[in-house]
C-alpha cells in the first residue's frame, strides 16, 4: 500500500530550523539549554506561550531536579504548547489580525483606522501579557503620526505578517 506524502507543514520539516533556534541559545556544548532561558528558546522557535505557561514548565522541570534541557525535551514542550503555542500560520495571520483589528476598532469611537499612541502603549504594557516600555517603542517606531495617532490597521498587519 503506497504511503500518503506527508504535508508541507511537518514537524519533520521545520527540525533544522527548530534545532538551530536551540543550539542559540545552548552556551557549555553539552546540547542543553538553561531551564531558565525555556521562554526565550520557545520564542525563538516560533512560539508565544504566555509567560505563566513558560513559568509552570519551569517550576514542574525544577521541581524534578531538571536544570538543563536537551533539544528533545523542549521539542516535546514544543508541541505540546496546541492552541497556547502562539504559532500563527502563514494562512491564519490575516484572520488574526483582523480579530485584533476588530477589537482596536471598537476603541476608536471616530472610526478613522486611528488611535492615540499613549492609549495603544497602556494597553500594550497593561493588558493581557504586558509588553515592556522598550518593546512597545520598538514596535511604535515610525508608526506616530504628527497627531500622536497610530494607524491600528497597518500596526496589525506588520506586526503578523
Amino acid at each position: 500500500m503506497p504511503q500518503e506524502p506527508k504535508p508541507k507543514s511537518s514537524p519533520e520539516g521545520h527540525l533544522p530550523g527548530l534545532q538551530q533556534a536551540f543550539r542559540h541559545y545552548e552556551l557549555h556544548g553539552d546540547g542543553k539549554i538553561s531551564v531558565l532561558l525555556l521562554g526565550d528558546c520557545l520564542r525563538a522557535m516560533g512560539a508565544n506561550p504566555p509567560e505563566s505557561l513558560v513559568q509552570r514548565h519551569v517550576r514542574k522541570l525544577q521541581a524534578a531536579s531538571i536544570e538543563r534541557l536537551s533539544f528533545e525535551l523542549v521539542l516535546g514542550i514544543y508541541f505540546g504548547l496546541g492552541e497556547n503555542s502562539g504559532i500563527v500560520a502563514p494562512g491564519q495571520a490575516r484572520g488574526k489580525a483582523e480579530e485584533y483589528i476588530c477589537s482596536l476598532r471598537l476603541l476608536d469611537e471616530q472610526g478613522t483606522g486611528f488611535l492615540p499612541a499613549g492609549r495603544l502603549r497602556r494597553l500594550l504594557t497593561e493588558c493581557g501579557e504586558p509588553l515592556s516600555e522598550e518593546e512597545v517603542a520598538g514596535l511604535l517606531k515610525d508608526r506616530v503620526n504628527d497627531q500622536g495617532l497610530v494607524n491600528y490597521v497597518d500596526l496589525m498587519h506588520a506586526i503578523l505578517s
